[in-house]
């Protein structure tokens, strides 16, 4: 039973982290119908971004600022740049103009920070409660929390504020928002901005829990993050979260019960079961194409 639980900690912590990179994900996707392909490489400037200054200064909540400020000024500069002029033409197009987004950010890291793996600052102390034989790390408290009170608000956001009223606007039809005065290229900016913020959290977080932040991140978070999103439903966040939080948890009981050398594999056999019995994903819906 002991052993359960443990398990269960560690799947949580780990699927709040993939929660949060996927949040991103289908934040954007929610309100645009586009997948933004360079989010990955967002999140991973943004904790480089985070590392380095906490490592200056030894303050890690001037790190958070700088990371979170980072990540969001990239993803509306990509949005501005890469995605804005093609908007209109084929959606292969944007997807193509975000891989290249994607690897010029990620050419630029190798740049600035090299391809080494650098540890997580040792600014934050890691604690542990022990629960009778189970041992639970702040770390892996803070991240569950953080990712859920996170996931409460952006749902609060979209659906109880004029904010949210005009994204899912914008979502539904962009020329007639426009006619009802709203800045639908300020809006989608917006989202953009949104979607990095919630997923340089999940970057950091991800650093923070596996102590180690590499140029590679970017992608490690991105396939996982596009599984569970992908799983629950792109564009539904509170099946996107649920979903990051059951593949964490099948991850964690697959490499305990059967062996972590499988833990990827088991991942990629999750969502093919899923898409098999459910093509939308656990929570997603049938929507019918725009005319």
């Amino acid at each position: 039973m002991n052993f359960f639980l443990q398990q269960l900690a560690n799947g949580l912590a780990a699927g709040s982290i993939y929660a949060l990179i996927a949040v991103g994900y289908s934040v954007i996707y929610g309100a645009l119908q586009m997948v933004n392909f360079a989010h990955g490489n967002i999140y991973m400037f943004g904790t480089f971004m985070f590392m380095a200054v906490t490592t200056a200064t030894k303050n890690i909540f001037l790190g958070v600022l700088v990371g979170v400020v980072c990540s969001g000024a990239l993803a509306m500069a990509v949005e501005r740049f890469a995605y804005r002029p093609v908007r209109k033409a084929n959606y292969l197009v944007p997807m193509i103009s975000a891989f290249g987004a994607a690897l010029i950010i990620q050419n630029i890291c190798q740049l600035l920070f090299s391809t080494r793996t650098f540890p997580f600052p040792a600014s934050v102390p890691n604690l542990f409660i022990d629960i009778g034989s189970i041992r639970i790390s702040v770390y892996q408290l803070a991240i569950f929390v953080v990712a859920l009170i996170i996931m409460l608000v952006i749902t609060f956001l979209l659906k109880r504020t004029r904010l949210g009223q005009a994204v899912n606007c914008v979502s539904q039809n962009k020329v007639s928002s426009e006619l009802m005065g709203i800045n639908v290229n300020s809006i989608i900016s917006l989202i953009y901005c949104a979607g990095a913020v919630v997923g340089v959290v999940g970057g950091m977080f991800f650093a923070l829990y596996y102590n180690s932040i590499f140029i590679g991140m970017g992608f490690l978070g991105t396939m996982k993050g596009w599984i569970a999103a992908v799983v629950g439903g792109i564009g539904n966040i509170k099946g996107t979260f649920i979903a990051g939080i059951i593949l964490g948890l099948v991850e964690a009981f697959g490499s305990a019960f059967i062996s972590s050398a499988y833990r990827d594999v088991i991942s990629y056999a999750v969502v093919i079961i899923v898409l098999i019995w459910k093509p939308n994903g656990l929570f997603g819906s049938q929507i019918a194409e725009k005319a």
